[in-house]
């Protein structure tokens, strides 16, 4: 399982018939987070709004007030100044992300980060071509701290040249995606790549360059646009060969990263050193189905996946199974994002509090109040620079056992591991009611009490969570396994139910952890508030039994001898020293 280890943090990633190594063929599966709002903002992040209700797919809108870094940078002069504005950004870069950002995430076991980064901080948009040498001094800074601690940075082109993607994220200054209609736009964004390749060709900390965000995104011109996209890869690599031949590309399909259909040929004849960035939220099933279409290409293409953004706030059950599938089938994942303002909404591990007159910034912005003086709005800036230090956030310590597996932390039974074949074994003759992972041939069922809606997974509104009450069958002869990175001493245990006694056998690495009887259990129905979703109820409440110790990690296979029982969660608890 060494494929996370820090140690393997050394030499230019490579892709190897599918895999993702270093320069001495050890394989390296990226996990890790996004750094958004550091030098690509965004108004979810900020404390502003989204933008994206004012997006209608074929109907032109202009961007939106403090949605975007572009409309900050408007809002900045207005209320501040341009000289402001213009040491602003110099300050906000090298605040929001800073060398304890990046010593963090490595401490907590992170073995990557994806940077976002504007096409406009590195070029400047007037005629001519003059790069942004502060911009590329502070990536420097940051190259340097990944080097110092062990993490492989991807250089993310989130937003290029004129926008790529038609939602705020790409900083262009509508929702169209100009890049592929503007013959100078994609020629200077091939320039600034360029640039980046010769800057950083012997730079290996660059682990690989992920590339475009999410293009092509809520448009119906998509199937116009797609082979505009196909060939500014084409020419993209072929340009940026002629200077870097070393690092890996990392190619964004459509639709918010998750159409991928069109990579069905070679985009890097010459090297073959290129992949597939996927996205996927909680909204995708976290099951192989999910994944077959992109895995069937990759695997046909002989390149390497990596799910490049990822994440959804409180969705430990979905993160756990989703990535312990991807690393199954090699592939990395990162979050999004590492730092926002409280109340975004996303997955994050640093949360920051505004500034208490931020409202006087975003009345003025938004809902055209009154705008604070020069000097006032100055302040009200500054402010919001301090807030944004590490020792000034609070971070949110939940999600590291779940995306890890270490330390204290559950895995639904029903997600357990995709891989190898006979790491899981169901005899059920008839598809689950539940409609999940239906090739493994388990009987998954809904606990007592629960009726899904009639829409299934795919209900509107809030995201529902059916999947927090769907049980684990387990009759005589069949068995799941989970795999378990907790290095120390931590203890086994089982919710479950069953009407009679069951005879169990728990093994860890082949060595048996406990076999014998697991007396009869009940179910209690509860309409308890979910804990972490306030629209639904709590999962029922099932009796707990305790398998063993163990110390080390390894996979844990459970197989059902004689009896039935139904199982909710493995919990995996650290011993205290």
């Amino acid at each position: 399982m060494g494929y996370y280890d820090k140690e393997r943090v050394r030499g230019f990633l490579h892709n190897q018939d599918g895999i993702i190594v270093n320069d001495f063929g050890e394989e390296v599966i990226l996990r890790g987070w996004g750094m958004g709002n550091w030098d690509n903002p965004e108004g979810f992040m900020l404390g502003t709004q989204s933008g994206f209700g004012l997006f209608e797919p074929g109907k032109y809108a202009p961007m939106g007030r403090m949605d975007r870094g572009r409309s900050m940078d408007q809002i900045l002069r207005e209320t501040c100044g341009t000289k402001y504005a213009e040491e602003f950004w110099k300050r906000w870069r090298r605040l929001y992300l800073t060398e304890e950002d990046i010593a963090l995430l490595s401490r907590r076991g992170y073995n990557s980060v994806r940077l976002p980064i504007r096409a406009g901080s590195f070029l400047y948009e007037e005629p001519g071509i003059t790069y942004n040498e502060d911009s590329f001094a502070m990536l420097n800074d940051v190259l340097d701290w990944c080097e110092t601690y062990q993490v492989y940075a991807v250089v993310d082109f989130h937003a290029a040249t004129a926008g790529q993607s038609g939602i705020p994220c790409d900083d262009g200054v509508d929702n169209g995606q100009h890049l592929y209609d503007d013959e100078e736009s994609m020629e200077r964004m091939f320039l600034l790549m360029e640039e980046f390749m010769r800057r950083y060709k012997d730079r290996w900390i660059i682990g690989a360059y992920d590339c475009i965000n999410e293009p092509i995104s809520m448009t119906p011109r998509r199937e116009e646009l797609t082979p505009k996209l196909v060939y500014f890869y084409e020419e993209m690599i072929r340009r940026c060969r002629k200077i870097d031949q070393k690092h890996l590309f990392l190619l964004n399909g459509t639709q918010f990263s998750s159409l991928t259909y069109f990579f069905d040929h070679e985009f890097d004849p010459e090297y073959h050193n290129w992949g597939i960035s996927l996205h996927a939220y909680e909204m995708v099933v976290p099951e192989v189905a999910s994944l077959a279409s992109v895995l069937r290409i990759c695997r046909e293409q002989k390149i390497c996946l990596w799910m490049g953004e990822t994440g959804g706030r409180n969705e430990h059950a979905w993160q756990t199974t989703m990535y312990e599938i991807l690393a199954e089938y090699h592939a990395g994942y990162n979050l999004w994002c590492w730092k926002t303002v409280e109340g975004a909404g996303c997955a994050s591990i640093l949360n920051f509090n505004v500034p208490d007159e931020w409202h006087l910034i975003t009345d003025y912005a938004i809902n055209g109040a009154a705008k604070p003086s020069y000097e006032h709005a100055q302040a009200i800036w500054d402010s919001y620079l301090e807030c944004l230090a590490v020792d000034k956030c609070k971070e949110n310590t939940q999600y590291h056992p779940y995306l890890l597996r270490e330390g204290n932390f559950e895995i639904p039974a029903i997600g357990y591991n995709a891989l190898p074949m006979d790491s899981h074994r169901g005899l059920s003759d008839l598809p689950n009611a539940a409609g999940y992972r239906l090739y493994d041939r388990f009987e998954l069922v809904y606990e007592k009490g629960y009726h899904p809606e009639p829409a299934g997974f795919a209900a509107p509104g809030p995201i529902k969570h059916p999947r927090d009450h769907v049980q684990l069958q387990l009759g005589a002869g069949e068995y799941a396994s989970y795999t378990i990175r907790e290095k120390e001493t931590y203890t086994v245990s089982v919710t479950y139910c069953a009407d009679k006694e069951v005879k169990v056998q728990a093994a860890i690495q082949g060595e048996t952890l406990f076999e014998g009887g697991m007396p009869p259990a009940g179910e209690k129905v509860t309409s308890d508030v979910h804990p972490y979703f306030a629209y639904e109820t709590a999962p029922n409440t099932l009796e707990r039994f305790t398998l063993g110790t163990v110390t080390g990690e390894g996979i844990l296979k459970i197989e059902v001898l004689d009896g039935c029982a139904r199982f909710g969660q493995i919990v995996i608890r650290k011993s205290e020293k």
